[in-house]
């Protein structure tokens, strides 16, 4: 079952959230590395009632933030552009537990977003990520989302370039 996140599941979220580190880290992907996203970035997720979490009872499998409003990062596209200048939705820190990768949370969260979405009656998508995430890569494009171009994240630390993909509903 997907649902809002609530406070009680912060920390659930941020085990999560490090887990992921470490699986990014061990396949070599500089994201999530350094401060980003933090638990503060989770707590305002959910204080905005734009979190959610995959759970089975008592046990989080799977989260991801879709957020609204402007993504300041996106406000600059390198070698592309996006198809559309519309409100829209960006889908962030998705993430499934480990030992659940294939299982399809990914897929089932994916298309959760879609029905936010026309919930809320917006009917385009924005989402980035590494360009060596290659399983997050495949995800998107098996959700219809299109390479845009990339664009750069507002940290100092590590790699701030990220392949930038939207989905028009």
């Amino acid at each position: 079952m997907i649902r809002l996140a609530c406070m009680d599941d912060l920390n659930e979220i941020w085990k999560l959230r490090c887990e992921t580190k470490e699986l990014l880290n061990m396949r070599h992907i500089d994201q999530w590395q350094y401060e980003n996203p933090s638990i503060e970035t989770f707590r305002n997720d959910i204080l905005s009632q734009e979190f959610y979490v995959f759970v089975d009872g008592n046990d989080l499998k799977g989260m991801m933030a879709v957020r609204s409003g402007i993504e300041e990062t996106y406000n600059v596209i390198y070698d592309g552009a996006w198809r559309l200048d519309v409100p829209y939705l960006t889908i962030h820190r998705l993430a499934v537990k480990r030992d659940l990768l294939g299982q399809d949370i990914a897929h089932q969260l994916m298309k959760y977003s879609d029905e936010i979405a026309k919930q809320k009656n917006i009917h385009y998508m924005r989402i980035d990520t590494h360009q060596d995430n290659r399983y997050a890569i495949k995800l998107f494009q098996n959700h219809g989302y299109v390479l845009c171009g990339w664009i750069k994240l507002n940290q100092n630390k590590g790699d701030i370039n990220r392949l930038a993909f939207d989905k028009i509903l």
